[in-house]
């Protein structure tokens, strides 16, 4: 929501600006329509779409990064799933979840509000001592909901895009 205020707040004053006329948006047929918040992945700048991570089992760890670009007024919990060929427990883990997946929650800093709040989904590797071949970790966020109980869409804008990240494991043994 942050971005979104952020937004009005200049077309406002670039209206202000143009002309000092009382300017109806109604008369215009313009409408504003306040976009859902939501949750994603970070993808570098602008982009869409995120690349796979590519790790080795001797890595120790990766790091995804969940945020809230929309903003939200309190912390953000977010659930999230793991899928793929990666084990949990023998190929990886994250503290606090289980094999099916976990969560964790965006701490949201009023005092830096122009600034987008995130938090790391930290994995580490293991390195099994077994020749398996490579594997591949999926972690899809499932949901998302602030502490005063409003919910969040997942992927970017509500969609599939950033929703899900892959790491790909390489085997080193």
């Amino acid at each position: 929501m942050k971005n979104i205020y952020n937004l009005f707040l200049t077309a406002l004053l670039v209206a202000g600006l143009i002309g000092c006329e009382d300017y109806d948006l109604a008369d215009q047929d313009i409408e504003l329509e306040e976009l859902p918040g939501y949750v994603a992945f970070d993808a570098p700048g602008e982009e869409a779409y995120l690349d796979d991570e590519e790790v080795t089992e001797e890595d120790g760890s990766v790091a995804l990064r969940i945020e809230v670009p929309t903003g939200s007024l309190s912390d953000v919990n977010v659930t999230y799933t793991f899928s793929g060929t990666a084990v949990f427990g023998t190929d990886f883990t994250v503290e606090g979840a289980s094999a099916s997946g976990g969560s964790t929650t965006i701490v949201i800093d009023k005092a830096e509000f122009n600034d987008t709040d995130g938090v790391d989904i930290d994995i580490t590797l293991l390195t099994d001592g077994v020749a398996d071949g490579d594997k591949t970790l999926s972690i899809t966020l499932e949901s998302a909901q602030n502490t005063d109980g409003l919910s969040f869409a997942v992927g970017r804008g509500g969609t599939e895009l950033l929703k899900t990240a892959n790491v790909i494991i390489t085997d080193i043994d």
